[in-house]
């Protein structure tokens, strides 16, 4: 509608007025001053089916949605129809192609890409009896600018190019210590992870020299402080700092890999593998509230043979009756095939307190591929394993069962057709790279993946003719440094934004 419209309505009331105002104080009419809207509703997200809450705040005078509209939904709002719109007059105008205020029609689609400021008009500012009684309003639509189910991925920068081996990374405190030999000294690398910035190299004492440990913990015994426990030489060593360290009494000799820490029900278990005199390995643990080596009952507390050696990954997660248990890979000394298949599998350990058992299914249709240096996270609810090459990203419920990961949870992967090489602040790649380390920060969600400078080289699938369809396999190499990257599911940024952390 037109301006001449609202001058129309605005007239009725004036001569409504006039004549009111002739009668005696019986018939008077009360015209309401009232300018608010009180109820606002958009139809419902075509192609979503979904009807979403607005908030209407009478002291900014603005109208939004707290939850964001899906990421594509600005192809949807650029012509929707205003379901609800409840104001005291009825009457609402918005700015025409010329500037004049123009009585909305909300059966009519309106574009809500950008913020829509619309006006409210009282019965006395249409009756001229108070013509500033008008309010304005900005009707805002969030739409999300990410896809919440993708993985994004930032490149931080380098660490050191010197790093050019093996590496391992564990969080402690509010900083991230990635270790690593240089030359024959043996390093550490630290960063803030709340207020991430330059790398300080850092010179290791009191472990073995020139040897990156065989794995690294953190646990609190009780009436003692929190505290980083490494293996190296099949011994145990403690540092409260990360950086100084010395041979830990805690533990006898012979302890090769600790393997992961669990708590429930406020007792806290640390559990870790001996080799015996009998050159058998064994499971032991020791408890936060009973420093004593006890040794696991179940199969004689026998190590399998298939169970890893190295490169140990493990996360923690809770059933659905509140009970957490310890899933875990690593690098094996013995390959385990599918069932009816010659592909090699990752075998997936669970412990709940009693007993380590194989957790993940040799199922030649529902098994995780072979991953050397496999690590695997508890994220957003799912269970997730990758490794080096960093081609792929399985994904399951509860760990049993696999299946690749949604093509949006994936690592960068560029266009080699372009030409070029990788760039990492514009055109990243993670395939066939090799040295590495992870962790996952829980107070943010970010996954941290740190890589050794050096060479990689992938095989690649590609289209050789686009009427044929047919394929030939290329492959790709190049050199890249010391990336660090920091990778986050974008719906956890929505949730931790939310709850504003």
């Amino acid at each position: 509608m037109k301006i001449k419209f609202l001058s129309f309505i605005a007239s009725f009331f004036m001569v409504s007025f006039v004549i009111t105002s002739c009668l005696d104080d019986d018939n008077n009419i009360e015209y309401s001053p009232d300018a608010t809207i009180h109820a606002f509703e958009l139809d419902t997200i075509g192609g979503y089916g979904v009807k979403y809450k607005f908030t209407i705040d009478q002291l900014s005078c603005e109208i939004y949605n707290e939850d964001s509209l899906p990421v594509h939904a600005d192809t949807i709002i650029d012509k929707i129809l205003i379901k609800t719109l409840t104001t005291a007059s009825g009457v609402v105008t918005m700015k025409d192609k010329s500037g004049n205020d123009s009585v909305l029609n909300i059966n009519d689609s309106i574009d809500l890409r950008k913020p829509l400021t619309i006006k409210v008009w009282s019965t006395e500012a249409l009756a001229g009896i108070s013509p500033n009684q008008t309010k304005e309003y900005t009707i805002k639509v969030n739409v999300h600018n990410y896809d919440p189910d993708s993985l994004r991925w930032k490149y931080m920068n380098k660490i050191d190019d010197q790093i050019v081996g093996e590496q391992k990374s564990i969080i402690w405190g509010n900083e991230v210590f990635t270790y690593s030999v240089v030359g024959s000294q043996l390093y550490a690398y630290k960063n803030s992870l709340t207020n991430f910035g330059s790398w300080n190299r850092i010179e290791i004492e009191g472990l073995p020299a020139g040897k990156l440990p065989t794995s690294i913990i953190t646990f609190q015994f009780d009436g003692s402080n929190a505290m980083l426990y490494a293996t190296s030489d099949d011994k145990v060593y403690e540092s409260e700092d990360g950086i100084n360290w010395e041979a830990s009494t805690k533990f006898g000799d012979g302890v090769e890999l600790l393997l992961a820490t669990l708590t429930n029900k406020d007792v806290s278990r640390i559990c870790y593998i001996k080799k015996g005199a009998d050159g058998q390995r064994y499971f032991y643990h020791q408890t936060n509230n009973e420093q004593q080596e006890t040794l696991e009952t179940y199969n004689e507390g026998k190590v399998p043979a298939n169970f890893p050696t190295k490169n140990i990954s493990y996360t923690v997660y809770e059933s659905a009756t509140n009970i957490k248990s310890v899933l875990l890979v690593g690098d094996t000394e013995t390959a385990t095939l599918a069932d009816d298949s010659e592909l090699e599998t990752t075998i997936v350990w669970g412990y709940d307190g009693n007993k380590w058992v194989e957790f993940s299914t040799t199922s030649s249709v529902a098994y995780c591929p072979k991953y050397t240096q496999p690590s695997i996270i508890y994220y957003n609810d799912l269970v997730y394993i990758f490794g080096q090459d960093f081609s792929s990203i399985y994904v399951s419920n509860q760990g049993l069962f696999w299946k690749k990961a949604n093509a949006k949870f994936s690592f960068p992967h560029r266009d080699w057709s372009k030409g070029g090489t990788p760039n990492p602040s514009v055109d990243p790649e993670f395939r066939g790279k090799t040295n590495y380390s992870m962790v996952l920060d829980p107070n943010t969600q970010n996954l941290w993946i740190i890589f050794s400078k050096g060479n990689a080289s992938f095989k690649e699938e590609v289209e050789k003719e686009e009427s044929t369809k047919a394929t030939t396999t290329e492959t790709h190499t190049y050199e890249h440094g010391s990336e660090v990257w920091r990778g986050r599911l974008n719906q956890l940024w929505f949730d931790l934004a939310n709850a504003k952390k």
